[in-house]
């Protein structure tokens, strides 16, 4: 199987109209079980959810998830299909599908991009039926009429052996947002018509993971072209400066040829642009407004790490007076199995440890926080009567 990456934007009838109350629907298949490839891909799960939750929070949008992973019974055609006809949008919203794991070629695609295979291990494969054409993704969230469609495929075979990067563009910090930040995603995703399409290579030709070496240890890190477009886009939104969807793709590409520079056909991208711009939207100044509960989602696990994740939000969000902040600490610890249970902080490329300390102590630095937004909680390990004992986070703060 071939291990194509795709990225799919289609952009309808925008209007210059306030964001407010609308929806930013972040739809994640992710195959984190699969024995050969599952590391990798739960790396761009992680990345990939807190680069969605930091758009939606900077565009204004209300972000409801439906995420798709680990067991059969969650990553399969059924749930694809559950999940498609189920979908309902404005005609403002946003749908953001995000799909990582194997994908391949039939001798008669009618596409140039890859079919998903929807199928854990291939001990698991039961029927041709479980692939399933990204492109047809793509056509029929659009026929749902959002705004704006995105749909991004990491299709990877295997692990590419023998070929090692260096990682220092991926942050290693928490996210900041600052109006002008803000202003960068915004231009991107509200001030804009038509479409984009992307694929990660050639026809023909693989696109790869990778893995590289620091301080001595080896770690799997995704895709190349997810971290590419990840690192183009963070460096124009830390630098406050607007770009346009041909400027990121091209610049994206111009990074994934030189990542694999040292291959036999280094990867090289491609992508058709129909992108247009449009009237400036109507958008609030607030990068920090009074947080609100989430949307329920299709995964009783994100529900759970999303309710921690706002009893977290409320402790730290500075829209809350601090006393409040402090009167808020019970009930964010009582998802908790005891005071010292450990909590890691991550960065952004979601394997440098920011901090580590008890949950105690980080409920008081939450409570204490100046210019911290909210707390993304990433992963949680829990006891037999539901009660955490392990969580990671990481943490958006702004200027």
């Amino acid at each position: 199987m071939k291990k194509y990456l795709l990225f799919a934007f289609v952009l309808l009838g925008l209007m210059p109209i306030p964001v407010c109350g609308q929806t930013f629907h972040a739809i994640i298949f992710a195959n984190t079980k699969n024995s050969s490839i599952g590391e990798s891909v739960e790396v761009d799960f992680n990345r990939m959810e807190v680069e969605m939750t930091t758009i939606a929070k900077s565009i204004g949008y209300n972000l409801k998830k439906s995420y798709y992973y680990g067991t059969s019974e969650s990553f399969s055609r059924n749930s694809l299909e559950q999940m498609i006809n189920g979908l309902s949008c404005s005609p403002d919203d946003i749908v953001f599908f995000y799909y990582s794991g194997h994908g391949g070629r039939a001798e008669n695609e009618n596409t140039i991009f890859p079919e998903m295979c929807l199928f854990v291990n291939d001990a698991d494969l039961v029927s041709k039926s479980q692939l399933y054409p990204l492109h047809d993704v793509y056509s029929r969230i659009k026929a749902k009429n959002p705004r704006l469609t995105i749909v991004m495929g990491d299709l990877c075979n295997s692990v590419m052996e023998g070929f090692y990067r260096d990682d220092s563009k991926a942050s290693k910090g928490a996210t900041i947002l600052s109006k002008g930040t803000c202003n960068v995603y915004k231009n991107l995703f509200l001030n804009a018509k038509g479409g984009i399409i992307v694929a990660s290579s050639e026809p023909n030709y693989t696109s790869s993971c990778y893995v590289y070496q620091e301080n001595g240890k080896w770690y799997t890190a995704g895709s190349y072209l997810t971290h590419s477009f990840l690192c183009v886009l963070k460096y124009f939104v830390d630098k406050g400066e607007d770009i346009s969807w041909e400027n990121l793709f091209d610049n994206t590409i111009a990074l994934t040829k030189d990542y694999t520079k040292n291959k036999e056909h280094p990867q090289t991208p491609i992508y058709k642009s129909e992108i247009s711009k449009v009237e400036t939207h109507v958008n609030s100044n607030n990068i920090n407004p009074t947080p609100q509960p989430p949307t329920p989602s299709n995964d009783e696990a994100t529900n759970q790490k999303d309710n921690i994740a706002y009893a977290l939000t409320t402790v730290c969000n500075q829209s809350i007076n601090k006393l409040e902040r402090i009167h808020n600490i019970p009930t964010a610890k009582n998802y908790f199995a005891n005071a010292q249970v450990r909590v890691q902080v991550v960065g952004i490329d979601n394997k440098t440890i920011v901090n580590t300390c008890s949950v105690e102590s980080y409920l008081n630095y939450l409570s204490m926080a100046t210019k911290m937004d909210q707390v993304v909680v990433l992963n949680i390990q829990q006891n037999s009567t539901g009660k955490v004992t392990y969580m990671k986070v990481h943490e958006i703060h702004y200027q």
